[in-house]
């Protein structure tokens, strides 16, 4: 464990025979939530100009934050609502080909053929 500016850091290593099953557990909890949200924080860096603060004090970094979480859910909607879009746009192209193209032209095989 360090402590930097009064925060504790915790790292995984070995666990001691001083933890209890469930001490285990939970730091094991700990762990995986913090290694799921890193690659977020990561595609924020790169993706969305978090890596440079350009506003002034903490509620500048606040704004910060909240700016470029934001565009990361307004670009997720927008990619569901493409992926709709284009369903959609899929759905009455067939049937338009329907309407155009009557089940009378198609090949109908009876039953009695086989």
């Amino acid at each position: 464990m360090k402590e930097i500016l009064g925060t504790k850091i915790i790292i995984p290593d070995t666990p001691g025979k001083q933890r209890t099953a469930y001490e285990k557990q939970q730091l094991r909890k700990g762990f995986k939530r913090r290694a799921a949200i890193e690659p977020v924080i990561g595609h924020l860096k790169q993706d969305h100009r978090l890596s440079r603060n350009f506003y002034k004090g903490i509620k500048g970094d606040n704004n910060n934050i909240m700016l470029a979480a934001a565009a990361m859910n307004f670009k997720r909607m927008m990619n569901i609502y493409k992926k709709m879009l284009v369903s959609f746009f899929m759905r009455m192209m067939c049937i338009i080909q329907n309407w155009l193209l009557p089940e009378k032209y198609f090949i109908q095989y009876s039953k009695k053929a086989f």
